[in-house]
Formats: structure tokens, sequence, C-alpha cells
């Protein structure tokens, strides 16, 4: 293989103290090239049940040991944006905001999706809005970056109708996923929003067309859930990687792609 890039992935942190130390502890255990806060690392409740200031939330994230941080939004970062956003920029930062666009790091490349819940307006700042139709914008995305963008798509709800999510929920998933995935076929699709029903059903990911689906769930005091990502590629230029190793934790499993019928196996440390 010429080149290996490497992703940690979280979702709804919730400005929680314990899961934001324990993201510390991931990233320096498996030093990724970048890290991804697949939404709901802000919270828009109470600050309640160990949960840390927006101004910490930016301070402890940009602290990580990882060069690259990138966020997607979900449906709790509203306008306590606007002050995370202040306080990363005063820890001089890059920031890194995928909004219904593509990012590149080396030959990997992948697709940050918006979210349909919550109030988007600080998020874009003064971007315009995404049309109505997702078709719209992923077909451009993808027309512009190439079939490297069908690697993997992060976003925070997840697509409907899975094992992955509760059905006839708030946290259901959306079904406009759905068709585009069935549409493009991604290698991959990571996503959050429903914390439990994952850890419930003991289904972290799902075969839904050719595409692999995971949402490793979030437990609010831990342990942490994360999703560690492994992209082999064969070419240094941006292109489709010869394989990925996907890991889940605290599960200790990890899975291939592409494969036809995927196989959980553990994986230690």
């Amino acid at each position: 293989m010429k080149q290996k890039v490497t992703l940690l992935t979280a979702a709804d942190l919730h400005r929680s103290a314990a899961l934001l130390n324990e993201m510390r502890g991931a990233v320096s255990r498996h030093r990724p090239n970048m890290v991804a806060l697949v939404g709901d690392f802000l919270h828009a409740g109470e600050d309640n049940h160990g949960r840390v200031s927006v101004t910490d939330c930016a301070k402890m994230l940009a602290g990580l040991p990882c060069s690259t941080i990138l966020f997607v939004r979900g449906n709790h970062e509203d306008e306590a944006w606007l002050e995370f956003a202040e306080a990363w920029n005063r820890t001089r930062r890059p920031m890194f905001q995928l909004h219904g666009e593509a990012f590149t790091y080396g030959p990997l490349a992948f697709i940050g999706f918006p979210c349909s819940f919550g109030d988007e307006t600080a998020f874009i700042g003064d971007r315009s809005p995404l049309p109505a139709e997702a078709e719209e914008w992923l077909s451009a995305v993808l027309n512009s970056t190439g079939a490297a963008a069908r690697t993997l798509w992060l976003m925070h709800e997840p697509p409907t109708g899975t094992p992955l999510t509760k059905p006839d929920s708030v946290t259901e998933g959306n079904p406009e996923w759905v068709t585009a995935i069935e549409r493009y076929s991604p290698w991959l699709t990571i996503s959050g929003h429903d914390h439990v029903t994952p850890i419930r059903s003991k289904v972290w990911h799902h075969r839904l067309g050719k595409t692999t689906c995971v949402n490793v769930g979030q437990s609010e005091h831990g342990p942490l859930h994360y999703t560690f990502v492994e992209a082999f590629f064969l070419e240094e230029s941006r292109s489709l990687p010869a394989r990925l190793r996907v890991s889940a934790f605290p599960w200790q499993e990890s899975i291939t792609l592409p494969a036809g019928a995927i196989k959980p196996t553990k994986r230690n440390g």
C-alpha cells in the first residue's frame, strides 16, 4: 500500500466532561490523521449532569493531539455555535466545518452532510443555505470531487429504516439519506443522533444495498463510543481506497470493506 489515512469519529458528546476527557485518551492512543465530530458535540439544554461550558468544550476539543479536527452539525449545534467558534478561534487552530461539502486529506475524500433538525443559521454563517433537495447539492459535490467522494459520508442523522435507529421516534433517521445511498452507493456512512439503539440492540453496523452504515451509539457518562477508520490506498492522488478497516469502540470489533458478507472480528487495544 502506498498510503494509509486514518480518521477517528465520535458523535453526541453533548459537552460531557467525562466523554471529552476520554476523547483525549482515544486520540492519543490511535494518533489519527483527523478527528471528526459528527454532530451534537454541543448541548442545547441546561449545563448540568457533568457538562462543561461551551467555551471549555472548544478548548478541550482544540487540545486534542491531532492536527486536523472537523465538525459536522447536529441538531444541538444552534446559536451556541457562535460562542464555540469564537472560543475555538482564540486557540488559533484551523476551523473546518463540513456542511454539504467534501473534504480531502491526501487520497481520502469524504462528505459532511447537513442536519435537518435544529437551527443551522449560526453554523453556516454567511454561506448560502443548501438547496432543499439533497440531490441538488450532493450531485454537485460528487461531480466536482469525483468517485473518491463515495468513500465515506459523515451524517449526524442516520439513514432511516435500519437496526441502528428506533423507528417512529425523533431519532429514527433521515429517509432522504436512504435515497441518496441507494443512488450513489457510498462505501461507508457514519452517524450518531440515536445514542441508545445500537447499544441496546448490540448492532453497530448494517448493510444498506452496497453501503455499510455505522452508528456506534453513545453513553452519556462513558465509556466513550467512537469509530476508527483506516483507509488504505494504492495511489497517492485522490481516489477510492483499496480497502477500509472500520473499528468500533468500546465494542472491540472491526470490519473490512469492501466485503461480501461482513463478519465482525475482535480487535485488541
